[in-house]
């Protein structure tokens, strides 16, 4: 079927961005791999982070619900902005502690606002929105932060599995999807198409492993399927609960930051889950 000139325009659009984005990670994996060790591609989820939880505190905020935008910008920064000061991230120690120290501080100020008598109404409502936005958003990303530092080349395995499910997804749900998922959340995804994403991440995730994944640890075939089906699960759930969110907040995308695409938010709602999964599994077997 002929594209009409707004679908055309739309295409053009894609076939820009895309690739662009592409480009982008390639180089800062370049980069990485041969001479910053990690840390372009964590400067990147830093900024990556910042403009998700600025997009997360505008669609609460414009849903109606109380949000503390400096607060948690102002954490997700001092978060965000710690991993680059360990050197450790081989040996899991002490960087986990900025997760329970920045959360329990962003706990505690937001709740003596909460006790002040022009925010009482509304106080425990938006302490509970920070800190659904700092672990929804700022949490998965300061575990990729510490996947890159620790091994760049499983942060984009873990990548590339999670984004090639998407996009088996994708068509797969195009070409024989007919039973909806879980329509009342996300119309478009079918059960099909579900099935595909997980089928086409598990067979990339194999044939991904030796120029990535084997660099830091070599896993059988059925380990290694396993922990594909873990990437892919998890990033599925993260699509999901993003959709949650913006039907929630009645908006169709996080922003329009990437024309045809959205918005950042969008762009990563599949790793919000998956990586800080798969960073525990990959610690916990090497």
């Amino acid at each position: 079927m002929a594209l009409d000139a707004a679908g055309r325009r739309a295409l053009r659009t894609r076939l820009i961005i895309g690739p662009t984005l592409v480009a982008l990670l390639v180089t800062v994996f370049v980069l990485d791999r041969s001479q910053t060790q990690g840390r372009a591609a964590a400067g990147l989820l830093f900024a990556i982070a910042l403009v998700s939880v600025f997009e997360y505190v505008t669609m609460m905020r414009g849903a109606g619900f109380p949000v503390g935008r400096r607060l948690l910008l102002f954490a997700a920064v001092v978060l965000h902005a710690l991993p680059f000061f360990f050197d450790s991230w081989h040996e899991l120690d002490t960087e986990l502690y900025p997760l329970v120290i920045v959360t329990s501080l962003l706990l505690c100020f937001g709740s003596v606002r909460a006790l002040t008598r022009t925010r009482m109404a509304r106080g425990l409502e938006e302490l509970g929105a920070n800190l659904l936005g700092f672990v929804l958003v700022a949490w998965p990303l300061y575990f990729a932060q510490g996947l890159a530092l620790r091994s760049i080349d499983a942060l984009f395995w873990a990548v590339v599995v999670a984004k090639s499910g998407d996009i088996g997804g994708y068509f797969v749900g195009i070409a024989i999807g007919r039973r909806k998922f879980i329509p009342h959340v996300s119309p478009g995804k079918s059960l099909e198409g579900c099935i595909g994403s997980l089928v086409f991440a598990c067979i990339v995730g194999v044939l991904v492993a030796p120029p990535l994944l084997h660099r830091l640890v070599v896993l059988d075939v059925s380990t290694l399927i396993l922990l594909a089906a873990l990437v892919n699960l998890t990033a599925q759930l993260g699509d999901l609960v993003e959709s949650l969110l913006k039907r929630r907040c009645g908006v169709k995308d996080s922003s329009r930051l990437l024309p045809e695409h959205g918005g950042m938010l969008d762009l990563v709602d599949s790793l919000l889950f998956s990586l800080p999964a798969f960073f525990f599994v990959i610690v916990r077997i090497t």
